[in-house]
């Protein structure tokens, strides 16, 4: 029984030294997601939200961008406070739409602000998008804020990464373990450094295994016939005198056969089709437009689409597309614009427009989007 008790004691020692030296010495790529639990909270219907009147620098580890992130009072993404004095227009979505990567004034949502229609009447634009978001926990948020807003056009860019956030939100609502484990485990994370560690070790290892074991396997004549595309080294190595700059001006080269002359079918799921009758229902109650952008994360898609193809990371949106059509959704298929990402030397080339090793959008491919919503915007309020 006091051997047992021993090694508990060192256990625990163990467990607040290395605590202690982890916050003493802040690595890098740790700091990098800590910094990021700054400005999240656990919420108990949609289970993440933004921190109320937190205001942080992000710095990616690798030197891939900075990002300022600031929350208002409410709970929002943005520079200032909501006025429901004015009109607004409201953008919704996960992390593309939230703006991960770039500060607060660069997202697209935010360059919507003080638009003027043909009467002098200023719009305000509020960023209700939270990262890892899918349609279930959308349709809950827009019930619970746009009563306290003054919304009169909403856009909602549903994204390629919807499954997978949804069959994540249907287990924790469905199952009280799955919950609880969330729950505890964020609480946890948020305020360990070691447990935030711990985490992040587990899931990069299943990761790599994914990526860089299973896929290739499971993708073996692809490997054999395109055998330098797959390396069990090249994630964690740094071409030398090579500048993230340059490479974020380097054009996409895809393997042969990745760009497809039809797109893939992808089923949708009921509960993501449910899901999104309960946000046109809930927009229709309030009156307020609703437009819903299809743009993919990753220059894949954008650059399989300048050559006049498909990837198969657009096959959910072009899936959802026709099921939103068929419900009558305005909808803008940012895809079929790909044609005006352009590089400094003029040519079609969409690797600017995504950040270098995250892929999602840099300020300039946020610039892209803003143009084409600004377009549909005057569309919509003249």
């Amino acid at each position: 029984m006091r051997k047992a008790a021993y090694i508990i004691l060192l256990l625990l020692l163990a467990c607040f030294l290395t605590e202690f030296s982890l916050r003493l010495i802040q690595p890098e790529a740790l700091q990098y997601y800590w910094i990021q639990k700054a400005y999240h909270r656990f919420d108990p219907e949609y289970f993440v939200d933004f921190e109320p009147g937190v205001s942080v620098r992000v710095k990616h580890f690798m030197d891939y961008f900075t990002m300022k992130v600031s929350i208002n009072k409410m709970g929002l993404r943005g520079i200032e406070e909501v006025d429901n004095t004015l009109p607004q227009i409201a953008c919704i979505g996960d992390s593309i739409t939230m703006g991960f990567g770039v500060d607060d004034e660069d997202t697209f949502c935010q360059k919507l602000n003080s638009y003027k229609d043909s009467n002098g009447i200023k719009y305000q634009s509020v960023n209700l998008a939270v990262d890892a978001y899918g349609p279930s926990a959308i349709a809950l948020k827009l019930k619970k804020q746009l009563p306290l807003l003054n919304v009169k056009l909403l856009y909602y860019l549903p994204s390629p990464g919807d499954d997978i956030d949804e069959l994540d939100f249907q287990k924790r609502t469905q199952s009280k373990k799955h919950y609880n484990m969330f729950k505890y485990q964020f609480f946890m994370t948020k305020n360990s450094y070691l447990l935030l560690a711990l985490k992040l070790s587990q899931e990069q290892l299943r990761y790599r295994f994914l990526t860089n074991v299973l896929e290739p396997i499971l993708n073996i004549k692809k490997t054999l016939f395109s055998w330098k595309d797959y390396s069990f080294f090249s994630e964690f190595l740094m071409k030398k005198n090579i500048s993230i700059q340059e490479l974020q001006n380097t054009p996409v080269e895809l393997p042969e056969g990745e760009c497809k002359n039809t797109p893939t079918k992808f089923p949708i799921p009921d509960y993501i089709l449910q899901s999104i009758d309960a946000i046109i229902d809930v927009t229709k109650k309030h009156k307020i437009k609703l437009v819903m952008p299809l743009t993919s994360i990753g220059n894949q898609t954008a650059t399989c689409s300048q050559q006049g193809k498909y990837h198969d990371r657009y096959a959910y949106l072009l899936s959802l597309k026709e099921e939103l059509l068929k419900r009558g959704v305005d909808i803008i298929d940012l895809n079929e614009y790909t044609h005006l990402m352009l590089d400094k030397e003029g040519r079609r080339n969409a690797r600017p427009y995504y950040i270098y090793g995250d892929e999602h959008y840099t300020k300039l491919g946020h610039e892209w989007i803003y143009k084409l919503l600004l377009n549909k915007t005057r569309e919509v309020l003249p």
